[in-house]
């Protein structure tokens, strides 16, 4: 049982880059589905069905970097770290999945 706890911090990690490479791409298909900002493009219905399931995947993958930090740091304060990573890269990461979107939207519409 020793052996296998040393090994989920890279599960987790591995569980975060997955889960991060996943969001991306169903965010740049929701781009391609249709435009949510303006709803002459496409299906903007599956598009925010997309992104609502993109935004699961993120908050799963937050989630799990928060708890490979929380298993890595040897600080007293781990679970403030595990939970303070979890909520900057769902912060930032979400920020980035817009753009993904609007990469999307550009891609497959290209007038």
């Amino acid at each position: 049982m020793a052996t296998a706890r040393k090994y989920f911090p890279l599960a987790f990690v591995l569980l975060f880059v997955v889960g991060v490479a996943l969001t991306f791409f169903v965010m740049f298909k929701a781009g391609c589905a249709g435009d949510t900002k303006g709803g002459a493009l496409g299906n903007p219905v599956r598009s925010l069905q997309l992104e609502n399931l993109g935004m699961l995947i993120l908050l799963l993958s937050a989630v799990s970097g928060g708890a490979a930090v929380g298993f890595v740091s040897k600080s007293k304060h781990r679970d403030a770290q595990g939970i303070a990573f979890a909520t900057f890269t769902l912060i930032g990461l979400w920020l980035l999945g817009i753009q993904f979107e609007t990469w999307g939207v550009q891609s497959c519409f290209q007038p």
